[in-house]
């Protein structure tokens, strides 16, 4: 091993080592689904054959595969399927850089794969899907891309065939000429390809990514082979054994719904085995192309829950029936790149300009590539779910653009610096990870009490994002677990609603048994307008200590103060007039306890506000919107006569239902 590998690898280990945070359980939200899948596949010895605490129907959308990963090894003495989902991404992390190290090393030179790897180890959004607890299938779905890339690439490479001159035996005229040896090296690779793409669709219904790209590339392959001679027999004999691999193993779970993408793979090799067998006729590139045109409207025709499910999480399908509710199936925005990629962002696009600026030859590789980055890129425009996916080539084309740089400057001061310059890189590409959600110890707690202290058969109200944490650590049946369609709507009507009989049908119609309300759903109570139809009002502020006082500021006009010993709160405007607040709540941090607190004051000025105080943020409510049925079960001593509160830790209330 080279020392600039050496250290590179080294680099590598230790931004790993330093900057992923442990969690105490697991972070995110669809993490805890996988969780108690792999749970039960661990205690059961099989997955269930349908789920009745799902989101989506009793059928469990998501392949084996991962909960297989976590419940198997899960019975190695002193493992657990928890330690297991912790540690999985981190190591699904290693394994990605590794066969990103590999493809770029075949599609350019080592510096630059070096650099890719050690660049994406640094990216945002890569850092927080193989981050430790992340165990949702993000971090196995780039393992599984990069092997595919890899494995492919190196199958098509010109490493893997003989030049004339080296011949031993001679083939077919259209064939490549190619040792014995190389040919059965190059179907190894191909194999290997089928493999990691069959493991890549039981892992996740979203492989058709790999497959439309490398589709593409042998039609691509296939018109300009007439001018380049891209194509041989075996390749095209490669391809069918990549396919016929790959759709065998999918189809351990698909059954026949993946023979339309094994159709497009056959129709790319038999296109290609065209191509190949009149390689010397003209006419047949733009006959090809006529072919292919008139296909592309059939395909969009083609049924089955792979076809659909794609064609809809990209667009080509109406998808605005998801959007309220599925925030990954959003059209991204600029801002969406910037906060996922950071600073490399700058570094691609420059490195794309001179990456397509240097390009005089196409070959094989080259063109794969392409076809997978423009692919990849029509994704990640598409949806905000594939945007992860294509910071593998926002990586490779920074760490191209730095190795141009390290070129000149090698050429300025005679010396290799390629070593100082990549420390001096992994420094200027160091940046805070992308934010996302953990379960706090209030809400673990909290469920831990309600699963052992409610029936199972209870059914339990909260917000449905928070969903798979009732589901995985109370293991209760929440409403948006299937129930009838509006479920979601529901949901949102009734935290947002303000007229409590109608709050309390929607409990009657879904038999719940107990509501849970957090501080986190305030984030998200607003998405609750559009399904009743009212505006909901209230402003936020940080909490700032001054003097014996806490000051808060809502307003330009006004600052906001509590005194913890009077316990009285009021708005001062800048001329030192005062209004003060008739009621408050105060979260007590030394015993996470609500306190609530009523002003009276002779001859003072009230406003019409509610103010709730936590230690680092206040909230004030509006009088019309204090009564709205989240508002009222959060910050108040509820009144609502239905709802009797049982359970409160710290930012989480359990109210059981009366009946």
């Amino acid at each position: 091993m080279n020392k600039e590998l050496f250290i590179a690898i080294f680099l590598i280990l230790v931004i790993l080592i330093f900057t992923t945070p442990t969690v105490p359980y697991l972070s995110g939200l669809d993490n805890w689904y996988q969780y108690r899948i792999a749970e039960y596949a661990f205690e059961q010895g099989v997955r269930p054959n349908f789920d009745p605490l799902s989101n989506m129907g009793e059928n469990i959308v998501y392949p084996p595969l991962l909960h297989y990963l976590l419940a198997i090894p899960a019975h190695i003495p002193g493992l657990s399927v928890m330690m297991m989902a912790q540690i999985y991404p981190p190591l699904a992390a290693i394994l990605t850089l590794i066969f990103v190290f590999l493809f770029v090393r075949e599609v350019f030179d080592e510096k630059t794969a070096m650099l890719a790897a050690l660049i994406l180890s640094l990216l945002p959004i890569f850092k927080l899907i193989t981050s430790f607890g992340y165990s949702d299938h993000d971090a196995l779905d780039f393992v599984f891309v990069s092997s595919t890339m890899f494995f492919f690439v190196r199958a098509i490479s010109t490493k893997a065939h003989a030049a004339p001159e080296q011949l031993s035996t001679v083939v077919n005229s259209n064939d490549l000429l190619i040792k014995p040896k190389r040919r059965w090296e190059s179907f190894i690779y191909y194999a290997l390809a089928g493999v990691s793409l069959g493991l890549f669709s039981l892992e996740w219904g979203g492989f058709p990514m790999l497959v439309v790209p490398l589709c593409g590339f042998m039609l691509l392959c296939a018109i300009l082979n007439s001018r380049l001679k891209l194509l041989d027999n075996n390749m095209v004999m490669g391809f069918l054994l990549f396919s016929a691999v790959s759709t065998g193993i999918a189809s351990l779970w698909y059954g026949s719904d993946i023979l339309p993408i094994f159709a497009a793979e056959l129709i790319s090799a038999a296109f290609s085995y065209i191509a190949v067998r009149f390689e010397g006729n003209s006419r047949v590139p733009l006959v090809l192309v006529a072919i292919i045109l008139s296909f592309i409207p059939i395909l969009y025709f083609f049924g089955g829950d792979i076809i659909n499910v794609g064609l809809t999480y990209v667009g080509l399908r109406d998808r605005d029936v998801y959007l309220q509710y599925v925030a990954e199936l959003q059209t991204p925005h600029f801002n969406d790149f910037s906060n996922l990629y950071g600073v490399q962002l700058l570094s691609f696009l420059i490195g794309l300009g001179l990456f397509v600026m240097s390009t005089k030859e196409l070959k094989r590789h080259t063109l794969l590539f392409a076809a997978c980055f423009i692919f990849f890129l029509f994704l990640a425009s598409s949806a905000l779910r594939f945007l992860q996916y294509f910071g593998i080539f926002v990586s490779i084309f920074s760490a191209y653009l730095l190795v141009k740089i390290f070129e000149v400057v090698n050429k300025s001061v005679k010396k290799d610096v390629f070593i100082p310059l990549m420390l001096l890189s992994a420094l200027l590409f160091m940046q805070p990870p992308v934010p996302t959600i953990v379960i706090s110890g209030d809400w673990y707690n909290s469920l831990q009490w309600l699963r052992s202290n409610s029936h199972s058969t209870d059914v339990v109200l909260t917000w449905w994002d928070y969903s798979p944490w009732v589901n995985g650590v109370a293991w209760r049946k929440t409403v948006v677990n299937n129930q009838p369609p509006g479920r979601f709507d529901d949901d949102m009507i009734f935290f947002g609603t303000d007229d409590w009989s109608k709050a309390q049908n929607l409990l009657e119609k879904y038999n719940v048994s107990y509501v849970i309300v957090s501080e986190g759903i305030l984030d998200n109570i607003k998405t609750s307008q559009s399904f009743i139809n009212k505006t909901i009002n209230f402003q936020q502020s940080r909490v700032l200590s001054q003097g014996n006082l806490y000051q808060m500021g809502f307003s330009g006009s006004f600052r906001t103060y509590f005194d913890p010993t009077s316990k009285l709160a009021w708005d001062q405007d800048y001329s030192g007039g005062k209004t003060y607040y008739r009621e408050l709540g105060v979260l007590n941090a030394g015993t996470s306890e609500e306190q609530h607190f009523t002003a009276n004051l002779s001859g003072a000025q009230f406003n019409d506000y509610y103010l709730f105080i936590y230690s680092d943020i206040a909230v004030r409510i509006p009088k019309d919107t204090k009564d709205r049925v989240f508002f009222n079960l959060m910050y108040t001593n509820s009144t609502i006569p239905y709802l009797k509160l049982v359970k409160e830790t710290g930012e989480v209330r359990i109210y059981k239902v009366i009946k």
